[in-house]
């Protein structure tokens, strides 16, 4: 989700004709970015959400400096015979910020699927970080069209020899009555090369509720811009 930081012509002049700043302040103030992944399978808390097949992803983000963003992501999806989803289109914006070496993180996201709006609903989220290791809750009271549902998770990101990056993830999923709550985690290793990022994870859940929630090894390039 990142393009090139740059500022349109039109905002950093009004920006200078309004504070007399200077274009490299305005540009520092204001950050745009993109970014396109291919991955052999889109796996959204520990579930795949492409019947176990590829996704081509991508988005565009905000960031001021103030610790405000807002951003879209997209990527196409398949959730199997009588469902017309093939895209998902997730809306969110939020504010970041470290205070004492804690940052945090609090947003909304909406998540839409054009061709079944009875799918759509949004969250609002909370996380806090410190050094190679972060927590999230996520909570939406709209899940499957009216149920609550949240998402605990917890994550840790170290660094290897040769460039390499080792990510761990554990997260729970609490669902309304009527839904089985279970347990996601992820083992990742990532890398770059020439401009790319390259990832291979592991993810499983404990949930039987179909090769959906098996094991999965994944494979994605990214490229940010």
């Amino acid at each position: 989700m990142k393009l090139q930081k740059k500022v349109m012509a039109c905002s950093i002049l009004a920006i200078i004709s309004s504070t007399s700043v200077t274009a490299e302040e305005a540009t520092e103030a204001h950050q745009l970015s993109a970014n396109v992944a291919m991955t052999t399978d889109y796996i959204w808390r520990g579930i795949s959400q492409t019947d176990n097949g590829p996704a081509i992803q991508g988005g565009f983000d905000y960031a001021h400096s103030s610790g405000f963003y807002a951003g879209t992501w997209a990527s196409n999806v398949e959730f199997g015979a009588g469902d017309d989803s093939h895209i998902e289109i997730d809306l969110y914006g939020g504010f970041t910020n470290e205070f004492n070496g804690i940052s945090y993180d609090v947003g909304i996201i909406h998540y839409d699927y054009p061709s079944e709006s009875n799918l759509d609903f949004e969250e609002i989220y909370i996380g806090l970080g410190y050094k190679a290791f972060s927590i999230k809750v996520s909570h939406t009271d709209d899940f499957g069209g009216s149920d609550d549902a949240t998402y605990y998770e917890a994550g840790a990101d170290f660094e290897l020899p040769k460039g390499f990056g080792l990510s761990l993830h554990a997260g729970h999923s609490d669902l309304d009555a009527g839904a089985d709550d279970y347990n996601d985690w992820k083992v990742g290793v990532s890398t770059e090369f020439k401009g790319f990022g390259f990832e291979l994870a592991y993810t499983d859940t404990d949930e039987n509720g179909g090769n959906i929630y098996d094991e999965h090894g994944v494979f994605t390039i990214s490229k940010s811009f």
